[in-house]
């Protein structure tokens, strides 16, 4: 993906860089890349989202992902955004969004609305094999018709994505899904649930080049990024010399205190990569 096609997004230039804890060249690592916050790990919009947009941009978050909209309308959240200085990376909805075509038309012109260019599928559970390749084709016709206004759909991993449920051939729910859906659908990995599940993140990053175009930050085992068991200098570097990452996303559902965590994080990461 080369400058043009970053600002067609309306997200930034983009680059290939070496970033992590572990690594001593973050002068090299790539800054156009923007960090946003999943608003599911505040509580969502909020009953004052003009306080809670501000709150979030405060800590030095560029954007935000939605997981529901608080019963806002679209051109609500979007003064909401601007107000802020936030723009919208994109959205989690069920998978019901994606298989009934009025609902993905309404999402595709919520989205638009919005400015947002994921429309991401949050969470599945498939009968076997054969599930997950029906699908990961129902995903594919979605992603189809998304890209003519310029959104793209996504999956967002779960840690049971990572089970193995194809014997024969030693897959996971993921790798199934993804060898049987198009390369426009975007592969969006969670790396704390990867990694806590018993996954190798930089493994699934190098079997699927340029889908990782949005990618959530958490921490292994409900840590602050930092102080877990990643190793973010691989997986920082892999994603923007092979992933194709576009947006980075901060998720955190553990015990401490969301708002808290939101700027634990967002510090942890920028120190981590400037």
């Amino acid at each position: 993906m080369n400058r043009r096609d970053l600002l067609k997004y309306g997200i930034g230039a983009f680059g290939l860089g070496l970033l992590g804890n572990r690594s001593p060249l973050r002068a090299d690592f790539n800054k156009d890349i923007p960090l946003c916050l999943q608003l599911y790990t505040v509580g969502g919009v909020s009953d004052d989202p003009a306080k809670r947009f501000a709150e979030v941009a405060s800590f030095g978050y560029k954007g935000v992902e939605y997981a529901g909209y608080g019963g806002r309308g679209a051109e609500e959240l979007r003064k909401f955004q601007d107000d802020a200085g936030l723009f919208c990376t994109g959205s989690h909805c069920g998978r019901d969004q994606f298989e009934d075509s009025e609902n993905l038309k309404a999402q595709i012109e919520f989205l638009n609305t919005i400015g947002a260019k994921f429309l991401i599928c949050t969470w599945m559970t498939n009968d076997g094999v054969d599930g997950w390749k029906q699908a990961a084709e129902n995903l594919t016709k979605a992603a189809d018709i998304a890209e003519k206004s310029g959104i793209m759909v996504a999956y967002h991993a779960h840690p049971h994505d990572f089970n193995i449920i194809d014997e024969a051939n030693q897959l996971t729910s993921w790798e199934v899904f993804a060898n049987n859906s198009g390369e426009n659908v975007v592969l969006q990995i969670d790396l704390g649930h990867c990694v806590n599940a018993g996954a190798d993140p930089c493994k699934m990053i190098k079997k699927y080049p340029g889908r990782s175009k949005s990618v959530h930050l958490r921490e292994s085992d409900g840590k602050i990024i930092g102080e877990g068991g990643i190793d973010w200098a691989e997986v920082f570097h892999l994603l923007e010399s092979i992933g194709g990452a576009m947006t980075y996303t901060v998720e955190y559902d553990a015990d401490m205190d969301r708002m808290e965590a939101s700027r634990l994080s967002a510090e942890a990461y920028y120190k981590i990569h400037g």
